[in-house]
């Protein structure tokens, strides 16, 4: 029986230590006050999860073909699916789901998340609340939405949009005072993997409805999703079949 060679053995270990002493370091307090580390680490904690047997399709490594032919899979179940159309609904999504966080109100993202990254952004706003901060996201804006996946298992279809914007990223206390990250707005680049059962197709485009909150019951104009200016609700549309189940940090 070969026995282990013991100068490998603590090569291993060795290395192991040397990581782990890395991320004890990256995550000390003091490290996050660097702007430079901050813009690449958000405070934003909920990154989700696609279904279970999916994968996010990426351009970088499945190809403009990889796309198209992901596309082309779509449109054989629905056959209206237009690009331009969902990306215009991606970039309300974006707004909404970044209000929910700045301003801790989960309710307004709930409709257009899946479960898992809700559940994650719900527990982090809860967290935020109890410490008394918040992250501002100061500048926030969205430069570009661009579709750079696409996929059709015959049971989930998934799109990945690479996302280009840019925005501050500091957290502050109850005081106002900046206890994370830097003021200064900086670019950064997310995918946002969005998915739909397979058996959805895309709904005829529409305009803004009035629908009445399911809590007071007064009528309230709706994009998307929105607030009940009465009573605080959640008010959802309903009308996009498309769910954020995950995000990935790209720069």
């Amino acid at each position: 029986m070969e026995r282990p060679d013991p100068a490998r053995r603590h090569a291993g270990i060795s290395i192991f230590s040397t990581l782990r002493r890395l991320g004890d370091w990256l995550d000390q307090p003091g490290r996050e006050a660097d702007p430079l580390l901050s813009q690449n680490r958000p405070g934003r904690s909920w990154f989700g999860a696609v279904q279970p047997g999916t994968a996010a399709p990426v351009i970088d490594s499945a190809g403009v073909e990889g796309k198209i032919a992901g596309i082309a899979a779509i449109r054989v179940h629905d056959p209206v699916f237009s690009e331009e159309v969902f990306l215009a609904q991606v970039e309300r999504i974006f707004f909404a789901v970044l209000e929910a966080w700045t301003a801790l109100k989960p309710g307004l993202s709930q409709g257009v998340m899946a479960p898992v990254i809700w559940e994650e952004q719900r527990s982090q706003i809860q967290s935020y609340r109890a410490g008394g901060r918040r992250n501002p996201l100061d500048g926030l804006s969205l430069t570009s939405a661009n579709v750079a996946g696409a996929s059709s298992d015959g049971k989930v279809d998934t799109l990945t949009v690479r996302i280009n914007a840019a925005s501050s990223d500091y957290d502050v206390d109850s005081a106002g005072q900046v206890v994370r990250g830097s003021r200064t707005v900086a670019d950064w680049t997310e995918d946002w993997i969005f998915q739909r059962p397979a058996t959805l197709t895309t709904a005829p485009v529409g305009t803004i409805v009035s629908q009445e909150c399911p809590s007071c019951g007064a009528r309230v104009t709706v994009d998307i999703t929105t607030i009940c200016p009465f009573c605080g609700a959640a008010v959802i549309s309903g009308r996009f079949g498309w769910l954020l189940a995950r995000i990935d940090r790209v720069l």
